[in-house]
């Protein structure tokens, strides 16, 4: 039997990922070492270079300024390039499964390239500058530490303001979250019905019912802006005001860092050094407030590509069953349409063996259609069950049942491909 949790394959999948970002990770840190050369490069310009009159020293320490920045930007592309490369390692890892149990999940009306698009806004994010932001983040009080440093009035300052600035960023994941996933999901269930739309546009056509679904679609859409309206405001709100206090911050301390260096318990390149090294680690929170739409929008995604894989796997219950003769066995199936409240099937039961043949006929609606769909295991029944040699249908995997059934559908549609792949 093969049954496992596909969740568990999204992490797998994940997991099998984790060196690219172990070796991003170690990119990270070294490229937040590089950083420290411009503050230490002002430290000894100010301290050493100004006092000694050394221009040797100044070309000197200019050289390795240099030479650092260009470390720094090698490194900050190598980081980029190996997180794009697990990017295309995690689409090759789940692509193909997200795909097969869109298909092995899908119920009429609904989106059918949802999740793919669900799966690249995740992996979108792993590309972006977002992530960056998440490996520099761990640094931040690393910085706070160094500016200790310096002088404790100085670290007790920088301290204070980046505990004001998360305060700012709990305060805009709080203020964001609720309307920015009324939004997103309000948006796909419009695009949702956008597909449904499409797919019965000629019924549609003939029936006269185009404007009467502009308009709700209209309205729904409009329900979604203002919900994403909403959303946008309070993070361009609150991203603003993160800016302004960073800045603020940033110059305020070079305010402090003077202060000191008027009651000479402090040189005016730590000063300076201070207010880089402030602007370093406030940096990643301003930028995660920035991006924190991306960010809820790819968590959210992620969260219904879990859903979609767990629940793809919940019936994929397949053994190894031998070839068929034929025999089918419809034992009391009844099957309702939830939403609908609708009875389409109710304590249907017949068999048939080997070699015979049955014909169902009825009127439009009566069912006809939705119990082939439940002969060749396109449908599940919502009670009784159907056998094809005495095994349950949802025993059998829908390539190897697919082997043994042919079904025609009501509604006949191509691919786009040669007609031998049709």
């Amino acid at each position: 039997m093969s049954l496992e949790r596909k969740s568990q394959i999204v992490k797998d999948a994940l997991l099998a990922c984790r060196h690219y970002f172990l070796i991003a990770a170690g990119f990270s840190l070294a490229i937040n070492l590089l950083y420290l050369a411009s503050p230490l490069y002002m430290l000894q310009i100010y301290d050493r270079v100004v006092t000694s009159g050394s221009q040797t020293t100044l070309v000197m320490l200019t050289i390795a300024l240099l030479a650092a920045f260009l470390a720094l930007a090698g490194l900050d592309l190598m980081r980029a390039t190996i997180l794009t490369r697990a990017s295309v390692r995690l689409d090759r890892l789940l692509s193909a499964r997200i795909v097969a149990a869109s298909v092995e999940t899908t119920q009429s009306g609904s989106s059918q390239s949802q999740p793919v698009r669900d799966f690249d806004t995740f992996r979108q994010v792993i590309t972006g500058m977002g992530i960056n932001a998440l490996f520099d983040l761990p640094w931040s009080p690393i910085y706070i530490a160094i500016i200790f440093l310096l002088h404790p009035w100085l670290g007790f300052f920088a301290l204070g303001s980046s505990l004001l600035l998360v305060t700012m960023a709990v305060l805009n994941e709080y203020l964001v979250r609720a309307p920015l996933k009324q939004a997103n999901d309000l948006a796909t269930a419009n695009y949702n019905f956008t597909d449904m739309s499409l797919r019965n546009s000629e019924v549609i056509r003939a029936m006269g019912m185009i404007e009467g679904l502009i308009g709700r679609w209209g309205r729904d859409r409009s329900l979604a802006l203002q919900r994403q309206t909403q959303a946008s405001d309070r993070a361009a709100l609150m991203s603003g005001m993160i800016k302004f206090l960073r800045l603020t911050m940033q110059s305020l301390i070079l305010g402090l860092g003077a202060y000191l260096v008027i009651e000479r318990q402090t040189t005016a390149g730590s000063m300076f050094a201070a207010s880089i090294l402030l602007g370093r680690g406030l940096q990643p929170v301003e930028q995660i407030v920035g991006l924190w739409r991306s960010l809820i929008l790819a968590r959210a995604a992620l969260a219904r590509v879990h859903k979609l894989v767990d629940g793809g796997t919940q019936n994929a219950r397949s053994f190894n069953l031998p070839k068929p003769t034929g025999k089918i066995s419809v034992e009391q199936i009844s099957f309702a349409i939830a939403s609908q409240q609708k009875v389409l099937l109710r304590d249907v039961s017949f068999r048939l063996d080997a070699g015979e043949a049955l014909g169902i006929v009825g009127p439009s609606g009566a069912g006809k259609s939705t119990l082939a769909r439940h002969l060749a295991g396109v449908m599940q029944p919502s009670r009784g069950t159907v056998r094809l040699d005495g095994a349950d249908l949802s025993h059998w995997g829908h390539d190897a049942l697919g082997d043994h059934i042919g079904y025609l559908p009501q509604d006949i549609e191509l691919f786009s491909d040669t007609v031998a792949a049709n």
